[in-house]
């Protein structure tokens, strides 16, 4: 099957995501629900409730000493089976760590650290920092993505399904 890009969510539906996920209080099933409700389709907006966080994080491990970054995310399609992809097959990626590098580097600094805290990436490095594992020389593995089929990246068609 050829990998294929999905369509890039609408710049209204990544601001509100943004604006979302930047605030401690909410939770990421307000979240979902305020998207939903605002009028963002389901796909995209699990898309970018899953990637705007995966990307902060990374962008903040990118600043870590001697850390490798991953290269690729996986996903299982229906009959579990699971498939690697470059990052370049998830547009939002880009725009998202483009994103974080600037808010990052300007501020503000709460909305940054409320987004990425939510990225399983920085739950991995967390995890491994508390353990006092020395994380210099490491490779960090791309995300694991539950919630988005790899479907969507396999026909470029949103096929993210509710459950």
């Amino acid at each position: 099957m050829d990998h294929c890009p999905p369509p890039m969510p609408s710049a209204e539906a990544f601001e509100l995501a943004l604006s979302l996920l930047g605030q401690d209080g909410i939770s990421l099933e307000q979240a979902e629900q305020a998207m939903l409700e605002a009028g963002v389709e389901y796909g995209p907006m699990r898309r970018l409730l899953v990637w705007l966080p995966e990307a902060f994080g990374l962008a903040l491990v990118g600043h870590m000493e001697g850390v490798a970054l991953p290269r690729t995310f996986a996903a299982r399609d229906a009959d579990a089976q699971e498939h690697t992809f470059a990052f370049d097959c998830e547009p939002l990626f880009a725009s998202a760590v483009r994103r974080a590098l600037q808010v990052y580097h300007e501020g503000p600094r709460a909305q940054f650290k409320a987004v990425a805290q939510r990225s399983s990436t920085m739950d991995a490095v967390n995890t491994a920092l508390f353990a006092e594992v020395d994380l210099r020389g490491a490779t960090l593995s791309g995300p694991q993505l539950l919630d988005i089929p790899a479907e969507t990246y396999l026909r470029g068609t949103d096929t993210t399904q509710v459950g």
